[in-house]
């Protein structure tokens, strides 16, 4: 953390700034195959995953027309070259906004209930995470993420780690919106509870990391939990 903190002072007093995203990309593939565990692997590969599952989630259910759905559902290590990183954090913003706009052009303030949700989007796709590299060390994620911060903040300019840093406020507009359009209110109970207009970049954004991964899987098993009763006291197909 030290080192961080370190790098956004030292970028703070520059005069330019300098990001240099195809190096970050490179760097974090060459960890992630070379000194994480195969189960810390598949479980960031797998944030990615659900956590686009859950945009595509409220896109496709909020009522909404034209909310675009990402299609970052990275399978390998090699498919989070291109930016991925931070495709997902933009993939956030759009969904908050879009839906945002669209709630304050209609003259409401939340999506509506729905019914006979559309939840053929949830499944988790198979995961390989390029066992067929020798791993020299086999850290956890939680360890893994401390040192994947360095790169992070050295090789993006300030206003994109800032965006990143701050991105995880959006979990309680998710949450919320996902509470509304099922109807169910224990969503807003895994809300980050912070203001949207309070931005923070020296937190512990490894921890504040991790607990967002593990809000959306606490979302997107509920997601399913739901799909799963609805199909069997309708006889529908999920």
């Amino acid at each position: 953390m030290t080192a961080v903190w370190v790098i956004v002072a030292l970028k703070r007093l520059l005069p330019f700034q300098f990001s240099w995203h195809s190096m970050l990309d490179r760097l974090s593939v060459w960890f992630l195959r070379r000194c994480v565990s195969r189960e810390g692997g598949e479980l960031l590969l797998r944030h990615f995953i659900v956590e686009t599952l859950l945009i595509r989630f409220v896109a496709r259910n909020s009522g909404f027309e034209d909310i675009p759905e990402p299609d970052l559902m990275p399978t390998t290590f090699k498919d989070l070259m291109g930016h991925a990183v931070i495709q997902h954090d933009v993939n956030m913003y759009r969904l908050i906004i879009d839906t945002g706009e669209k709630l304050r052009a209609s003259g409401r303030v939340k999506c509506d209930k729905r019914a006979g949700l559309d939840c053929s989007m949830l499944d988790v796709p198979a995961i390989t995470p390029d066992d067929e590299y020798c791993r020299f060390i086999n850290l956890d994620l939680g360890t893994a993420l401390y040192f994947m911060n360095i790169p992070f903040a050295l090789l993006t300019s300030e206003d994109v780690y800032e965006q990143a840093v701050n991105s995880f406020q959006l979990d309680d507009p998710l949450m919320a919106h996902l509470a509304d359009i099922t109807g169910d209110s224990l969503f807003r109970a895994w809300g980050a509870r912070q203001s949207l207009s309070w931005l923070e970049i020296n937190r512990d954004v490894p921890r504040a990391l991790y607990m967002h991964a593990v809000v959306h899987e606490y979302a997107h098993t509920h997601l399913c939990r739901l799909a799963a009763q609805s199909h069997r006291s309708t006889g529908s197909p999920v």
